[in-house]
């Protein structure tokens, strides 16, 4: 008669959803804020026990960083993409303000940038958490810059303009646009605004 010996595998459970998670945890950071949601509560809403969540992102640092990850891949990607579509400038310009007032969502219009929000309260995170606000601001910008460089070399904007102030100056209207929305200003009056400044 054989015995058979029951190996018990260690390791995380089969049942544990790391993109349900981070999914749960962003909306309700993007919805709150990232400084008024709790430990407790994501663990509670993603129903994920303490321990499982410390042994899957080793603290609340390393959710911020998995979220703010999320981010980057889902709508600052897009915004992204926008730019290397090799469109004139005027036609960028116009697809990216038609991206923020009516391609983002009503959800995400309500709630502004999960970015700017972290971005506000920088101070308050762990390291992985600042490194990753200062990665994706960073990644932005250069796409941004890059854009504007290849629109002046087509003479498609002035060149007395410095390609940093251009980007800086329309990442901000942008901004601005996201924010706005957030505070229930109307679509058409967003755009209006945007269309003037851009």
């Amino acid at each position: 008669m054989n015995n058979q010996i029951n190996i018990i595998k260690k390791g995380r459970p089969k049942t544990i959803d790391l993109e349900r998670i981070k999914n749960v945890a962003m909306v309700n950071y993007w919805s709150d804020g990232p400084t008024n949601v709790s430990l407790n509560e994501i663990c509670f809403k993603a129903k994920i026990s303490k321990p499982g969540f410390y042994r899957e992102f080793g603290g609340e640092d390393g959710l911020m960083h998995s979220v703010l990850l999320l981010y980057k891949n889902t709508l600052i990607k897009q915004i992204l993409n926008i730019l290397k579509l090799e469109k004139p400038f005027d036609e960028t310009l116009d697809l990216l303000i038609e991206y923020v007032i009516e391609k983002r969502g009503e959800e995400h219009a309500k709630n502004g940038c999960l970015l700017a929000k972290f971005r506000q309260s920088r101070d308050k995170f762990g390291k992985e958490t600042k490194q990753q606000i200062d990665i994706i601001l960073r990644e932005r910008f250069l796409g941004f810059e890059l854009w504007i460089k290849k629109a002046k070399s087509k003479g498609e904007i002035d060149h007395k303009l410095s390609s940093k102030f251009v980007a800086n100056y329309i990442i901000s209207q942008l901004d601005y646009a996201v924010s706005g929305l957030a505070n229930g200003e109307k679509n058409n009056n967003i755009k209006d605004v945007l269309t003037l400044a851009l």
